[in-house]
């Protein structure tokens, strides 16, 4: 007769070997996927040093945090840009940079909460470090009203996935970026202001220099840029076309004034008098010296009168004589056939005019001038925008004339003049549902469809043709006519497909005269 216990005791031993090798491979197997979770490092060399960034998976590589200029910090604060410093050994390019410094409007408050003076960095994602033949490479400077936002702004992956090679750029913020000084004017040769221009330029240049060592070809850089860096955009294309830096600009959101009146040196230098009792100091070196946090909680309480909204403070194209030479209207007056392409589009509905009827209808008086009764008939202003009390009314109508005049007219009025003597343009309406500032990111970054029915047809398709080709068009999307003076060709982009048109804005925009 079996024993019983000797045949448990047998099944419990022999369990052992079992969970032994099953515990073995379980090991393994984690082990394994832990090797696969891990990107694999890839390292380039550049001027400065190795750098070490992340293998994609698919045959590419990501870039963060590659430092394009020193820090302008100390006696660097309000100078332009100076080259990076070498390093040896090989520096880690794996983890995003902070922000440049910048104030918490609400709406940037992770760029806020990470942000630091040490900022001239950028993101690089190239889909092949080695191709058989250079790729075209963008540039993107990101949006926030010159005061705020980051290069982590956009989604890279999948325009690197279509074969470009994509970085994003971070430059200074606020009185940090673009105020001008007396002092400052007298220590620099009589211009002062702008820095943060003269950081993008800074990071052209430095993309000039190493793009070819991430697959990238230094002769098909487009730049492009959404709101205050479609404003930024649009300066660089005016003041820097002979530099040979890019090769095309496409601005969404933004014009190189957003309809506003320029600012002038002497305008600029009395903000930064302003910045000077705002901190109670007198000297440079006491400026140069401040903390940041200090000149963070000054930059909120400057003022100029030239506005109506002091949010537009650092989006007044400043003529400082050096970066930006002359007004964007006196360089848009000379645009020669061979000028680089240029697309600048906008959104149905961007951005209101705040503050009530009252800086409404001075609105209307800056832009539109001796024309203003006619333009107040045309938006029913005249006479009862007092009247206008409920707020649907006059949010409405608020949003109407903020998007004509800093967005839709002004847009035109740009191309009109760029194009006057056949230089490459072209014009576009974003109309999708809900309709506002920068509702179009998700459609040229992360290629979202016009309509589920026609998935292939998506703004993002003609931004890729765009950085490769110099122009939007290809085999099989509805045609994009160029604009031209006469025509005022356009395409409006909605749910139903891509519509062209001519005149967008209409009579309105006739009226107009702003850039």
């Amino acid at each position: 007769m079996r024993n019983p216990s000797f045949h448990r005791a047998s099944r419990v031993v022999g369990s052992r070997p079992r969970r032994l090798r099953c515990l073995l491979f379980g090991l393994a197997l984690l082990t394994s996927l832990s090797a696969l979770a891990v990107p694999a490092k890839v390292t380039v060399t550049t001027s400065n040093g190795k750098l070490a960034g992340q293998s994609d998976g698919k045959g590419g590589a990501v870039f963060l945090g590659i430092p394009f200029a020193a820090p302008p910090t100390g006696a660097l604060r309000w100078r332009a840009p100076r080259d990076a410093a070498a390093w040896s050994g090989v520096r880690d390019a794996t983890h995003a940079p902070s922000a440049c410094a910048q104030n918490d409007y609400g709406w940037n408050k992770a760029d806020a909460m990470h942000s630091s003076e040490d900022c001239l960095y950028l993101n690089l994602n190239t889909p092949n470090l080695h191709p058989s033949r250079p790729l075209p490479v963008l540039v993107w400077i990101h949006g926030g009203s010159n005061r705020a936002g980051s290069a982590a702004d956009i989604d890279r992956i999948k325009l690197a996935h279509a074969g470009i090679v994509v970085v994003s750029v971070q430059y200074r913020l606020g009185v940090l970026g673009f105020i001008s000084l007396p002092a400052l004017s007298a220590e620099q040769g009589g211009h002062s202001g702008n820095y943060g221009l003269m950081d993008q330029l800074a990071a052209l240049k430095w993309v000039h220099r190493e793009i070819g060592r991430f697959g990238g070809d230094p002769r098909r850089v487009t730049i492009a840029g959404q709101s205050a860096g479609g404003m930024d955009v649009g300066l660089l294309t005016l003041e820097a076309r002979d530099q040979q830096l890019f090769a095309g600009a496409w601005a969404t959101g933004g014009t190189p004034a957003f309809g506003q009146s320029v600012r002038s040196l002497a305008q600029n230098e009395a903000l930064g008098t302003q910045l000077e009792q705002r901190l109670h100091v007198n000297d440079l070196k006491q400026l140069r010296d401040a903390p940041l946090k200090a000149l963070l909680a000054a930059d909120l309480q400057l003022h100029s009168d030239a506005i109506t909204d002091d949010s537009y403070l650092w989006l007044q194209a400043v003529v400082d004589g050096r970066v930006v030479t002359q007004s964007p209207a006196s360089s848009l007056a000379d645009v020669p056939a061979t000028a680089i392409p240029y697309v600048l589009s906008t959104n149905r509905i961007e951005l209101q005019v705040p503050g009530g009827s009252a800086k409404i209808e001075r609105r209307l008086h800056q832009v539109f001038g001796q024309h203003y009764a006619a333009a107040a008939r045309h938006y029913g202003a005249d006479g009862n925008a007092e009247a206008a009390a409920d707020a649907a009314k006059l949010g409405t109508l608020a949003e109407r004339i903020g998007t004509d005049t800093d967005f839709r007219c002004a847009g035109n009025h740009v191309l009109a003049r760029y194009a006057a003597h056949g230089a490459p343009a072209w014009r576009a309406q974003f109309s999708f549902e809900p309709s506002h500032h920068s509702a179009e990111l998700p459609y040229l970054y992360e290629g979202t469809p016009l309509n589920a029915a026609r998935p292939t047809v998506s703004p993002q398709v003609y931004f890729i043709n765009f950085i490769k080709t110099g122009d939007p068009n290809g085999a099989g999307l509805p045609s994009w006519p160029r604009f031209t003076p006469v025509t005022g060709a356009y395409v409006d982009m909605d749910a139903a497909g891509v519509h062209a048109g001519t005149h967008l804005g209409g009579t309105i925009c006739d009226l107009f005269d702003g850039v």
